[in-house]
């Protein structure tokens, strides 16, 4: 079960925050093992789901498949897939579908996903569908089985500049069917904030949960953000131009941040943290550290 840590269970006492973790399927053998072996890391701190994210364009679906049926059944964790839409036909959804069906994987993250460099627009016109809006309806209708989650971006996304309008199509997906968010990262709690209170003004009540993503890669980091559409703040990019050549400097200022961050989403009432690995065990094993007797103790 993805947890909401606005429940109580006492009338005083918060319950324990939600925590997930997200990983992509490697490539070669010593990036595989790699993440078999953060995995590792990561289970004692008992997430309530781990992700497994696919390629574009659904290129890697195959082997994502085949990786998410894999976690399931060696950890017995609660095991979310990826599954993108974008360029894939009706048949090959539904096939994906029945493959996770057939391996008991409860839930799907529904996405339209990035098309393959070079063919934008002739991916989106072979798929059956071109949002995600429909294919979380797809999912409900035909596979009812299966709790769904979507994407947000607090800071809207990348090809939609009008944030009011990209909050419409967040709404439609979670009115398709879906049962909880999982947003793109950010930096500026705030951001997130306004985002979640705009959508209960509006009637969207599933839990939103924000992506925490652990910065201790500068440069990668840059080109991630550029990428999603995620807003590096002044006070952050100061800090990391300083240390840019000092891997564990980056290292240790990264985790500092992220406790400072997640500490206050959790105080705020957000309902729980998930983490964007990038299947690396460094950071967040040492943020959960830090958060763990105020929190995730017990």
């Amino acid at each position: 079960m993805i947890m909401d840590a606005s429940r109580v269970n006492d009338g005083s006492r918060r319950v324990r925050p939600g925590l997930s973790f997200e990983f992509f399927p490697p490539r070669q053998p010593e990036g595989e093992k790699l993440f078999w072996n953060t995995l590792e890391t990561l289970i004692p701190h008992h997430p309530d789901f781990v992700s497994i994210t696919c390629g574009a364009g659904g290129s890697r679906q195959g082997g994502s498949g085949e990786l998410v049926r894999q976690v399931h059944e060696r950890t017995g964790l609660h095991t979310v897939a990826h599954l993108t839409c974008v360029g894939a036909s009706r048949a090959e959804l539904t096939e994906m579908l029945r493959f996770y069906q057939g391996c008991g994987i409860p839930s799907i993250l529904a996405l339209r996903g990035d098309p393959p460099r070079g063919e934008p627009e002739g991916a989106f016109e072979r798929g059956a569908f071109r949002h995600a809006e429909p294919f979380v309806a797809f999912i409900r209708e035909y596979f009812p089985e299966f709790r769904l989650g979507v994407a947000a971006y607090p800071e809207g996304h990348p090809e939609t500049p009008d944030k009011a309008r990209d909050e419409l199509h967040f709404r439609r997906k979670v009115e398709a069917g879906a049962d909880f968010a999982v947003t793109q990262f950010f930096f500026e709690n705030e951001v997130y904030f306004r985002f979640v209170a705009s959508c209960r003004e509006k009637g969207v009540n599933v839990p939103i949960h924000p992506g925490i993503m652990p910065v201790t890669d500068y440069k990668q980091i840059k080109r991630l953000s550029e990428l999603c559409g995620s807003t590096l703040p002044v006070w952050l990019t100061s800090r990391y131009e300083a240390i840019r050549d000092d891997p564990e400097a980056m290292l240790r200022t990264g985790v500092e941040i992220a406790v400072a961050q997640c500490r206050d989403l959790l105080l705020r009432g957000a309902p729980g943290l998930h983490f964007f690995t990038l299947n690396q065990s460094l950071a967040v094993p040492r943020i959960l550290d830090a958060l763990s007797e105020e929190f995730y103790a017990g």
